[in-house]
């Protein structure tokens, strides 16, 4: 579990630093919510990827993940409608932001737990 928060937290710097840079030197818009999203996607993933990780039962696994994929999908959803009203001149730039470190967390998060699986088979 100390190995996912570790590449989490270093994907997030990294994420911050390439659009920082990409903002810069190419740009491009800037999101206005970049730290509250990297914030709140690395809290979310790293606690979901918590309560995922302690379960042993495949057939709970099963029903806990497609659970938290549809809590994670409403509570993403609300936060995409709140930047989109906030920051209408930015909404492009924040969502897409957004939805990219979305979509690169939770690779992480199915690449880490497909391992876990794979060693208790295996175990």
């Amino acid at each position: 579990m100390i190995r996912f928060i570790i590449v989490l937290l270093v994907s997030a710097g990294i994420s911050i630093g390439l659009t920082e840079l990409a903002s810069h030197s190419l740009n491009i818009l800037r999101p206005t919510f970049l730290y509250q999203s990297v914030i709140f996607l690395t809290f979310s993933t790293a606690i979901i990827y918590g309560y995922l990780y302690r379960v042993s039962k495949p057939d709970i696994f099963v029903q806990l993940y497609l659970f938290m994929m549809a809590v994670k999908l409403m509570g993403y959803g609300g936060y995409a409608f709140f930047m989109i009203t906030s920051d209408r001149a930015g909404a492009t730039a924040n969502v897409v932001f957004f939805m990219v470190l979305y979509f690169v967390f939770t690779i992480l998060e199915i690449l880490f737990l497909y391992n876990k699986i794979n060693q208790q088979k295996e175990g």
